[in-house]
This record gives structure tokens, C-alpha cells and sequence, in this order.
């Protein structure tokens, strides 16, 4: 792993020379080396990539490739990519507001070492996509219908092997998702969503009056002043457990923070009045129950406790209203469950596990976690550890589907809600963040 500050060191002339064929193939393929392994040391022999400070699990996996993908309006999207061979399902990974591929490489691992192959994607005005000349570090208010149909295309032209095909989506990408999914039914086998955008926590304001407020203001041209409260990034606002929203965990909530500095290009300002109304816009849209009753694909959701971003209520809410959804509640988690600590985060992923277990029992997943770790994709420790929570895993598939075969038939359970809750309780150590830290 390469520290922060320190420079790579000097290739020589055979690793040029591997370099340099890498590159060619990857151009015959439409796609590009990832910049710290390739572009930089091409670009030119005098200058060195800055590492982010970051352990190996957060940089990407040998093979990660990225490319452009051109919209139909002509914009470039980057996209990214981690082959899995053999793969079990395909699926495409989005981020929420502000974020980009870089800070999901934990997650790419982890997918890949379960068996699923792993297409990512920057939005529109985020990470390296296309952004407005000026000032493009302020969020503009958002087409959701075209990020929509951004989503749709990607996922048609790149999931093209003969798998299920899932949408793993977070925050505003999983609103996004949503709207996908009522346009496009049978794009995804299934959804799984952290912390989808169907609420804001606005205070004491409602919404709709909040709205009265956003609208004149982008009507008078203020739309890209901030919101109050925010402000540009700054990389002497160094994240730490107490102070983020996003997780518990000292090393992982310091994770985007630490890409940004190292690449400031990915940098997106906080909120902006014309990024906020048309958020309000879209969440009072999404949240009717004609659209959610609508959308059939089978989605997991995952709802934190302690969340201080959107509303863990209009999640809730929307889990009842949905045709097939299963209610993950994780105690503990902020806004981000795959970069919370530990405990939370394996909680999060032996849902997943389950969830997967029961849409897509074919193949076991110890098969790819044992080749997991003769690719080096997952450690020994590890491996053994996912194999142990795997039976609980199945069980919990099992459990499920037993339920849901219940209500088709017309005896069910307990409850008659077409959404199954599962709440997971998990006890953090009290010196967790210290030890952390």
C-alpha cells in the first residue's frame, strides 16, 4: 500500500513495456486502465500518482477497468468495472449525491467475492462524468427521469451475459432506482437499496413549505447558492466517528474524504437551493403509493436507525406500499451501512447474502468465496467467517420464502403485509470508536 506523499516508484523498462500493451488491449476494448496503474505512468515519465492514504481493501482489485459510456443526448458518463469469472449475476452499482466510483471499492470487493460481477456508475455532474463548465463543483437541480434513463441504457447495453441481473443502489441512487424500476420492470432480477432518497430530514420545516422557499429562489436565479448550514469542501475538515453522518467507523467514514484530496477533480460541494427543490420534487412524487404499488421487482431494502440524512419513516412507508419488499432495520448504522464498522456492515451483507440466497439459490456462494481467496479477493479468516454466517444466511432465505409461498396461497403467517421487516439488533462495544480511531 502506498502512503500519502510518498511516490511511486521508477518503472523500468520491461513494466513500461506491460504497461503499454495493458493500455492497447484495454483501448481495443473500449476501456481504460484504472489512472493510478496505468494512465499516470503513461501520461508522463516525470511526474508520480499521489496514493489516497487508504489500506488496500478501499483501492481497486486487479483487472478494475473504467471506460465512457455516451448518452443518448451525447453526455459522457464514466463508468467502471470488476470482470468476475465465473460470475453468478451481474450488477450495476450507483452511489448517492456527491459520490463516486472510487469510494465503493470495499463494496466492489465484496460483490466480486460472492460472485457478481460489478458494473459502477458516476452520475451526471459527479465523480468524472460530465459536469457544467462553470462552477462544476455546485450541484444543479437534477432530471431524475433522464438519470433514470441514464441508468436503464447503461444497465441494457453492459449486462449483456445471461445472469440475473441486480441494481445495488444507495441514497439518491436509490431513488433513482426506483424510478427506474417503475419504467423498465424487467431490467432487474432484483434491488437491493441502503438508505434510498424518499425523505429528507428537514427539521421542523415540512417539506412542502420548504418548497415555497426553493422554487422563488430559483426563480430569482439564487439557485446555486448553498443552502444554510453548508459550504464548500474543505480538506482541513477532516471526517472523524462523532462528527460524520454517514458512519461509525473511523477509517471508512474518512474514506471519501481521503480520495478527494488525493484526486480534488472528484469533488462536489455541499447542497444548493436548486439541488434541494428539485430533490423535494421528486420525493413527493416517488412517495405516493400509485408509483410504489406499481413497481414489482424483488427490492431488499436497508434502513439505518441512527440516520441524520433522509427519512428512515418514508422508507417504512414505502417498504408497506411496494409490491415485493423485504425491511432490513439496522441498529446502530448511520446514513451508510457499507461503510459502516464491522459488525453493522457483515449484518448488512448476511441480509444480502439471504436476500440472494432466496431469488437466486443455484450456486452456492461458498464456491465463490473459496475462489475468492485463491484470487486474493478475500482472506482465509474472512472466507471462513462469510462460510459460518452463510447457514444462517440460507436459513434466513428459507424463512422467507416459506412466508411469502404462505400469503400466495392464502394462509399467511402473522402479518399480511406484502413487505417482510427484519430488525437487527447489534450491540457496539462502547470503546469501538476510540479503539477504532
Amino acid at each position: 500500500m502506498w502512503k500519502p506523499n510518498e511516490t511511486q516508484p521508477v518503472l523500468t523498462a520491461e513494466a513500461r513495456s506491460d504497461i503499454d500493451v495493458a493500455q492497447t488491449r484495454a483501448s481495443q476494448e473500449g476501456c481504460k486502465l484504472w489512472p493510478g496503474l496505468a494512465e499516470q505512468a503513461l501520461a508522463s515519465r516525470d511526474k508520480t500518482w499521489q496514493w489516497p492514504g487508504l489500506e488496500d481493501r478501499f483501492l481497486p482489485l486487479p483487472g478494475f477497468v473504467w471506460g465512457s459510456f455516451t448518452t443518448d443526448d451525447g453526455a459522457q458518463l464514466r463508468w467502471g468495472h470488476q470482470p468476475v469469472n465465473p460470475a453468478r449475476a451481474q450488477c450495476v452499482l450507483v452511489g448517492g449525491f456527491g459520490e463516486f466510483i472510487e469510494k465503493q471499492f470495499e463494496t466492489i470487493r465484496d460483490l466480486a467475492a460472492r460472485g457478481i460481477e460489478v458494473w459502477c456508475l458516476d452520475w451526471r455532474g459527479q465523480g468524472h462524468s460530465a459536469r457544467p463548465r462553470h462552477l462544476p463543483t455546485r450541484p444543479r437541480a437534477r432530471n431524475y427521469e433522464r438519470d433514470a434513463a441514464d441508468l436503464a441504457a447503461f444497465a441494457t447495453a453492459k449486462l449483456t451475459l445471461s445472469l440475473p441481473r441486480l441494481l445495488v443502489a444507495h441514497s439518491m441512487g436509490g431513488a433513482i432506482g426506483l424510478i427506474c424500476m417503475r419504467q423498465f420492470p424487467s431490467l432487474f432480477a432484483g434491488a437491493i437499496l441502503c438508505s434510498p432518497m424518499l425523505g429528507l430530514r428537514t427539521g421542523k420545516l415540512p417539506p412542502m413549505l420548504l418548497r415555497c422557499i426553493t422554487m422563488p429562489l430559483r426563480v430569482l436565479g439564487l439557485g446555486l447558492c448553498f443552502i444554510p448550514g453548508v459550504r464548500r469542501w474543505s480538506q482541513s475538515c477532516t471526517p472523524s466517528p462523532d462528527r460524520s453522518r454517514v458512519s461509525n467507523d473511523a477509517k471508512r467514514c474518512r474514506v471519501t474524504h481521503a480520495w478527494v484530496s488525493a484526486d480534488p477533480s472528484l469533488r462536489l460541494d455541499g447542497a444548493t437551493f436548486s439541488w434541494l427543490d428539485s430533490a423535494l420534487a421528486l420525493i413527493a412524487r416517488i412517495r405516493k403509493p400509485t408509483f410504489l404499488a406499481i413497481i414489482r421487482t424483488p427490492i431488499l431494502l436497508g434502513t439505518p436507525e441512527r440516520e441524520f440524512v433522509v427519512s428512515t419513516a418514508a422508507q417504512r412507508l414505502a417498504a408497506r406500499l411496494l409490491q415485493d419488499c423485504t425491511l432490513v432495520e439496522l441498529s446502530e448504522s448511520k446514513h451508510d451501512p457499507f461503510l459502516e464498522c464491522d459488525e453493522i456492515r457483515e449484518e448488512w451483507l448476511r441480509r444480502i447474502d439471504a436476500f440472494i440466497a432466496e431469488r437466486f439459490p443455484l450456486q452456492s456462494g461458498s464456491h465463490f468465496l473459496m475462489r475468492g481467496v485463491r484470487t486474493g479477493l478475500v482472506s482465509v479468516e474472512n472466507a471462513n467467517h462469510l462460510n459460518q454466517r452463510s447457514d444462517g444466511s440460507a436459513q434466513d432465505g428459507m424463512d422467507i420464502a416459506r412466508d411469502r409461498r404462505a400469503i400466495r396461497s392464502g394462509n399467511p403467517p402473522v402479518s399480511t403485509n406484502r413487505s417482510t421487516v427484519i430488525s437487527s439488533t447489534i450491540r457496539l462495544r462502547r470503546n469501538h470508536r476510540s479503539a477504532s480511531a
